[in-house]
């Protein structure tokens, strides 16, 4: 009787847990990871004093604007968000490319001079006057991608995919741009830009505010898609011109054009060979300077436009075998354009990866390589500032972020003139450093190494002088995060147990996947691994690793997948689980599940056909099934075209490997999904019918995000759900 009681009692206590621990979703959901509350897109102003910047309440999407006095340390609302938000196809379509899911003010720029604010708000833009706080509504709706002149005399911005000018001296708007239609638009970045060449922007001012570039974009012979949206069978569906791999994708043309309007001078290169338009730069004191890659992302040219002629000459190219990456690190939000020409004109700066690592140099105006700026033990990360006090680039010093090992990134300052870093932001974790154009007043977006969050406000020389305020809520612990190597490569990996683990018990294991190009796992700030701890604390180990082919590590590391993106991931996550199996003897290796979204949907799909001796149970959220079907510009960077290497494609495909499915899968993608098309996952469902495999669905309203909190949290507690059916719930003895 008293043992019957005990574990009656027991039971209760686990039911308990149970149901607190399940609670962590919701919490999650609803404070976005605790992110909501955050001060966001910092902007120290030019007077050294303010320091600009978006936030939210705790659990509320709506972003506000808000300024921060350093010498008072009060905070001050400059605009609050509006009412109910209506938001345009393309609107939508640009939040998607840009992972936007946030409401309110999502969007401001400032002058030059820091008087004048741009703000955006659902297609309404309105300027804020500083440092009064005077606010005017500017004409019209449905304004997209608006473009703040650098005098903040007038905005340029799209309407109807053609191009305007609102002059904010009368609020005179005028059209710069022919008038564009369905397959044809002025001033915005097409499809494989946005999603994959991270240029978000199709118009640039001149320096001077005299002038605009416009991207001219014709999708006329791009493959046309149709989302439908199944709970609307009333509204028809919406097309998008989508470029898969193999296929056509967009034309893109440049034009000048004075800011008054009139002949525009299109800007003469040749689009057959160079069909990427990357970066365009425009600044004081500098040509107007564009990067153009091929399209097999092999070959990358630096060239300066004559804005009289059009005529593009080039001053620096650069080729790799495989591929050639733009930016070295996607985490920073902060890091400037490259090329990034120094103020006085005489030179400008510009990353490559020589060898092995990314290095920061300083080219001539020819292009001629002048001195390499970032030391050999700091692999470049994203450039911050350049400090030229004096007038001359002898006396001047250089902001840039760098990683110190490869879980860290901090920031750093090194002379023009050469010599050894010094630090400014290097404390165990994560650093995403901006700063004003002087680089006297900087702030440090900071995850660190210790569980700490918040955006600091530093000095030039990386002192620290405040916080911005933020409302987050605050996790009632932090992830209990381990990290480690594994593997026969010493990979990156990770390991995180249940905050009530209990040493001598076994659990079951959860390989929480990417395994993907471009995008690196693990990283030393527990703050980004609140999901993966409420995962844990349902009585599981949850284990990541970054295998060959992801970045941050070595050139050769990452682009050891080319032409094949399973074979070596795959190979390489197993090698890594193994290790860690054997090291932490609490890691049950016979309850292995694996889970991922989007790359690593993939990859979770492919982990169970493939390696059902390892894996037991298995959930993939959006996988890309067939990379026929996925873009260009992502695609063919990794596997050449579909006609050119059909072996890459079918090698990579899923469908290749449907027939060997025998472990659980659940299959979770939003109808709508205008990333990876919700046409993946019906060939995967249509190969693993006919080859007689059973799987389970979770078909999701929405997009490849989850903006409903709700939505989020049912899918995480599906998702434990799964898992606790097929490899059960620890401890074991």
């Amino acid at each position: 009787m008293r043992g019957w009681l005990l574990a009656g009692l027991a039971a209760l206590g686990l039911c308990a847990r149970a149901r607190a621990d399940q609670a962590c979703f919701a919490t999650l959901a609803q404070t976005r990871n605790y992110s909501l509350g955050m001060p966001q897109h910092p902007v120290p102003l030019p007077d050294g004093k303010t320091v600009l910047f978006l936030r939210s309440g705790a659990k509320s999407t709506a972003l506000g604007l808000y300024a921060f006095d350093l010498a008072t340390g009060a905070t001050r609302a400059l605009a609050l968000p509006g009412g109910t938000q209506h938001l345009t196809v393309e609107e939508k379509a640009l939040r998607e490319r840009e992972r936007m899911t946030l409401t309110g003010i999502t969007d401001f720029s400032v002058s030059r001079d820091g008087h004048v604010v741009l703000m955006a708000e659902a297609g309404r833009l309105s300027v804020l006057r500083l440092p009064g706080g005077s606010v005017t509504q500017l004409p019209g709706d449905g304004w997209i991608s608006p473009q703040l002149a650098p005098d903040g005399s007038a905005v340029a911005a799209v309407r109807d995919n053609t191009l305007h000018v609102i002059e904010l001296n009368g609020m005179r708007d005028h059209a710069v741009s022919p008038r564009g239609d369905a397959t044809l638009s002025y001033g915005l970045a097409e499809f494989a830009a946005a999603e994959e060449l991270e240029r978000d922007r199709g118009t640039w001012w001149s320096a001077d505010g005299r002038y605009l570039v416009y991207e001219r974009s014709d999708t006329s012979g791009v493959l046309p898609h149709y989302i439908a949206d199944p709970g609307n069978p009333a509204v028809a569906p919406v097309e998008f011109r989508y470029p898969k791999a193999g296929t056509a994708n967009a034309k893109v043309t440049l034009f000048i054009v004075p800011r008054h309007g009139g002949r525009a001078v299109p800007v003469r290169w040749n689009t057959t060979d160079l069909p990427y338009l990357v970066r365009v730069v425009w600044q004081k004191a500098a040509p107007l300077t564009l990067v153009l890659q091929n399209r097999a992302e092999t070959r990358e040219v630096v060239a300066r436009v004559d804005p009289a002629t059009g005529a593009v000459t080039p001053i620096l190219t650069e080729t790799d075998p495989a591929w050639i990456n733009i930016s070295p690190e996607a985490y920073l939000r902060g890091a400037k354009t490259l090329p990034y020409w120094l103020p006085d004109g005489s030179g400008f700066l510009w990353a490559a990866e020589r060898g092995q690592y990314w290095r920061l140099e300083l080219h001539a105006p020819d292009g001629r390589l002048v001195r390499t700026l970032s030391p050999p033990d700091l692999p470049f990360a994203g450039l911050i500032g350049v400090d030229m006090a004096h007038g001359d680039a002898a006396s001047g010093r250089v902001l840039f972020s760098a990683r110190p090992d490869r879980l860290d990134i901090g920031a750093y300052a090194v002379s023009l003139a050469g010599g050894n870093a010094v630090k400014l932001a290097a404390a165990p974790g994560l650093h995403d450093v901006t700063a004003n154009d002087a680089t006297t007043l900087l702030t440090d977006a900071r995850s660190l190494a210790d569980g700490s969050a918040a955006v600091a406000v530093l000095d030039g020389t990386g002192h620290a002088l405040a916080d911005l305020p933020g409302v987050a809520a605050v996790p009632p612990a932090l992830p209990r995060v381990q990290f480690t190597t594994a593997g026969s490569l010493d990979f990156d990996a990770m390991v995180v147990r249940p905050h009530d683990f209990v040493p001598g018990h076994k659990y079951p294991v959860i390989l929480a996947v990417y395994a993907g190009p471009a995008f690196k796992t693990v990283m030393r700030a527990p703050r980004l691994y609140l999901g993966d701890q409420c995962m844990a604390d349902q009585g599981y180990i949850v284990v990541s690793l970054d295998g060959r082919g992801t970045p941050g590590r070595t050139h050769d590391f990452e682009r050891a997948i080319k032409y094949d993106l399973i074979d070596l991931p795959l190979a390489d996550q197993v090698d890594g689980l193994q290790a860690l199996g054997k090291r932490f003897p609490e890691m049950d290796m016979s309850r292995v599940g694996v889970t991922g979204w989007s790359f690593g949907g993939y990859f979770t799909v492919m982990a169970a056909a493939r390696r059902p001796d390892v894996f037991r149970a298995a959930v993939a959220g959006a996988p890309p099934v067939d990379f026929a079907d996925y873009d260009t510009a992502y695609t063919e960077r990794y596997l050449g075209t579909p006609q050119a290497h059909p072996e890459a494609y079918a090698k990579s495909n899923v469908l290749t490997y449907a027939d060997k499915l025998s472990v659980p899968l659940l299959i979770m993608h939003g109808l709508t999904d205008d990333n990876v098309y919700f046409v993946n996952t019906v060939k995967l469902t249509e190969a693993l019918t006919r080859a007689g495999k059973t799987y389970n669905l979770m078909l999701l309203p929405g997009t490849h995000l989850l903006e409903d909190p709700v939505l989020a949290e049912r899918v995480m507690q599906r998702r434990m759900a799964f898992f606790a059916a097929h490899l059960g719930t620890g401890p074991k003895r």
